[in-house]
């Protein structure tokens, strides 16, 4: 099982402090190419001075049609 941060399909991730609720989104063009989870969480530190950000990756929506 692979851990990369934009596996195919993730369009982009929100990033959250836990302490303060700030939220950033990140596109793949942001980031470095295959840059893991752990290794982005590892990472990130928030303008407050904390670390442990809650990552969320959102996938591509699927097209509905009726």
């Amino acid at each position: 099982m692979t851990d990369e941060l934009f596996l195919p399909g993730i369009t982009h991730v929100e990033v959250k402090c836990w302490d303060f609720g700030r939220l950033i989104t990140r596109l793949p063009s942001d980031m470095p190419d295959g840059i893991t989870q752990h290794e982005f969480e590892r990472r990130a530190v928030c303008k407050c001075g904390t670390g442990w950000p809650q990552v969320t990756r959102h996938p591509r929506k699927v097209p509905t049609s009726m």
